[in-house]
């Protein structure tokens, strides 16, 4: 006899899988393999946000709540003088562990965990020398984001640890 080990995770997957495969009949909007490369893209353009980016290239991908909250978050490290430099940022995994078809309250929204890491290191902007660098540190994330829809495309509403 063999026991099947079932997390949570892996059964908020397959139920989105199951939902995701009867929407997709209905709309090509809930398409999965589109949706995962949808959060791949927006990772990534984060990424270049976080080293120098222009912020306004996001507007496309995030919602007005979203980008809010993220210039605050910048905002902040930057006021304390701590801003993540951030290279070689990697994804290890996106999962679509939710999906909502619209109601009246809300529009489309999906939810996906994304896991990876990120090397990085520290820039005291406060300091007296020009860049002071901490070694480098590798941190491992796992963080769920909501997107929701906006007419045929998604927009990434909230991220949370």
């Amino acid at each position: 006899m063999t026991i099947m080990k079932l997390s949570w995770k892996s059964l908020k997957i397959s139920i989105a899988g199951a939902r995701l495969s009867h929407l997709v009949q209905k709309d090509k909007i809930w398409d999965h393999g589109t949706m995962v490369e949808f959060v791949k893209i927006v990772f990534y353009q984060l990424q270049k946000m976080k080293n120098g980016g222009d912020a306004e290239a996001l507007k496309k991908y995030l919602t007005e709540q979203c980008r809010e909250k993220l210039k605050d978050q910048m905002n902040r490290l930057q006021a304390a003088g701590k801003m993540r430099s951030t290279k070689n940022a990697r994804i290890k995994e996106i999962a679509v562990i939710n999906v909502m078809p619209a109601t009246m309250k809300h529009p489309d929204i999906f939810k996906a965990l994304v896991k990876g890491y990120e090397v990085y290191h520290i820039e005291n902007w406060n300091s007296p020398a020009p860049s002071v660098k901490h070694d480098d540190m590798i941190h491992e994330f796992s963080e769920e984001w909501s997107f929701e829809r906006q007419s045929d495309w998604w927009l990434l509403d909230e991220m949370k640890d």
